[in-house]
C-alpha cells in the first residue's frame, strides 16, 4: 500500500488513477467539440458511458475465469432494459444502426486477414458443408416447430429461422483468433475452416433473411423481389 501511494502513484494504484484522468480528458475533449452531444442525454456521452461499462464488465468476469464478451453482453442487457437507466437508450437509431455496421465489417475484416490461405483451399469443400448444411437445417427447423407451436405463417418462420440461424462472429472470430495465435489446431486449419465457414453462415442467414422479409411485406410480383 505504500508503494502504491508514493508520489507518482506506482503501481496498479497509478494505472487506475491514470485510466481515470485518460477518460475525463476524453469526455473534456469530445464536450469542447462537440457541445451538447458531449453531455447527460447526448449520443456521445452515451456511447462513451457503455464503453466504460462494458470495459469494466469484461474485465470483472474475468475474475471468475469467463470471458470478457460475456461480461460485456450482461452489461448492454443491463442498461438496455434497467428502469431508470437512460444511458442506452439515449443512442439515436440512426446511430446506433451505423455503429453496428461499422462493428460487423471490422469482426469480417479480422476474419478475412486471420484466414491460413492454404489451410482454406485444402478445406474449401468442408467449409461449405459447414456452412449451408447446418444454416438451412437450423432455419428449417426453427421455421417448422414455429409454425406448429406458435402458429405463425411460413414467411415468418423462415425469418425466425434465419435469425436463430445465425452464428455470432463476435464470438466465433475473437475466439479462433484466439486459439490461432496459441497455435492450437493450425496444423489441420480448425480455426481458418470455423472462421470462414462462420463468415459464410452469416452470409447465407442474412442473405435468406432479407429475401424472405421482402417476400412477406411484398405487394408486387414476388420474382421482382427474389
Amino acid at each position: 500500500l505504500q508503494y502504491g501511494l508514493m508520489c507518482p502513484p506506482h503501481g496498479k494504484f497509478g494505472s487506475i488513477i491514470l485510466y481515470i484522468m485518460m477518460l475525463f480528458i476524453l469526455w473534456g475533449v469530445l464536450w469542447a467539440i462537440t457541445g451538447d452531444e458531449a453531455l447527460p442525454g447526448g449520443n456521445l456521452f452515451a456511447l462513451l458511458v457503455l464503453w466504460v461499462c462494458a470495459v469494466i464488465g469484461g474485465a470483472a468476469i474475468t475474475l471468475i475465469k469467463l470471458p470478457p464478451l460475456l461480461g460485456m453482453l450482461l452489461v448492454g442487457m443491463m442498461l438496455r432494459n434497467a428502469p431508470y437507466i437512460n444511458v442506452a437508450k439515449d443512442i439515436d437509431q440512426p446511430w446506433s444502426l451505423a455503429l453496428r455496421d461499422i462493428a460487423f465489417t471490422v469482426i469480417l475484416i479480422r476474419a478475412g486477414l486471420g484466414l491460413d490461405a492454404e489451410a482454406l483451399r485444402k478445406l474449401k469443400i468442408a467449409c461449405l458443408r459447414l456452412a449451408f448444411i447446418s444454416c438451412v437445417i437450423e432455419c428449417i427447423a426453427a421455421a417448422i416447430i414455429s409454425v406448429l407451436l406458435l402458429d405463425f405463417p411460413w414467411v415468418f418462420g423462415i425469418m425466425l429461422g434465419f435469425v436463430l440461424g445465425a452464428v455470432s462472429p463476435a464470438v466465433i472470430v475473437s475466439s479462433m483468433l484466439n486459439l490461432h495465435g496459441k497455435g492450437y489446431g493450425v496444423n489441420k486449419g480448425i480455426p481458418t475452416l470455423v472462421i470462414a465457414a462462420a463468415s459464410v453462415d452469416d452470409v447465407i442467414a442474412i442473405t435468406g433473411f432479407s429475401v424472405a422479409l421482402g417476400i412477406g411485406f411484398s405487394t408486387g410480383n414476388v420474382m421482382h423481389v427474389i
